[in-house]
This record gives structure tokens, C-alpha cells and sequence, in this order.
């Protein structure tokens, strides 16, 4: 197998890499939005629509809103424990 020569950056190169900058902000975008409805059910109570939600998500996104859930979780309990020595 022989190696291949590098090749020059193409007139596309920039494109691509500004499209590729674009999906990730609506990536981030989405799973944003995706984290503050669930907050927002989980803060009005709203257990089976939450529920509904959660069940609708992707593996993927579930696994980044759980994370995002410990996170937000972690953060809150510092600011509790701050405030109650």
C-alpha cells in the first residue's frame, strides 16, 4: 500500500469547515432547548409530560440530557450547601 500525497486545501475546505461550525451550534442549540423543557416540566411538576418527552428523545440526546441533569443536579446542591453551612 502506498501513501497518498497530501493534498493542497481545496476551494471547498472553508465551506465545509463553516458548515460543519453550523451543525454543531444547532447541535448545541437543540440540546439546549432539549434541557430546558425537561427542567421546566421537572420544575412545574409535570411528571407525565416529562415522561412523554424523555420517551420521545434519541439515545443519544437522553444520554446528554442525563448529563446535563447530574450536572445542573451537582451545581444545585453546592449552591444549597453554600448557602446552609
Amino acid at each position: 500500500m502506498t501513501a497518498q500525497p497530501a493534498q493542497p486545501p481545496g476551494p471547498n475546505d472553508g465551506v465545509d469547515q463553516a458548515l460543519a461550525d453550523v451543525l454543531t451550534a444547532i447541535g448545541t442549540a437543540s440540546l439546549a432547548l432539549a434541557v430546558q423543557r425537561a427542567t421546566n416540566m421537572a420544575c412545574h411538576g409535570d411528571r407525565r409530560r416529562l415522561a412523554v418527552c424523555l420517551d420521545a428523545m434519541g439515545p443519544g440526546r437522553l444520554a446528554e440530557v442525563t448529563a446535563a441533569a447530574r450536572l445542573l443536579g451537582a451545581a444545585a446542591e453546592q449552591a444549597l450547601a453554600r448557602r446552609n453551612p
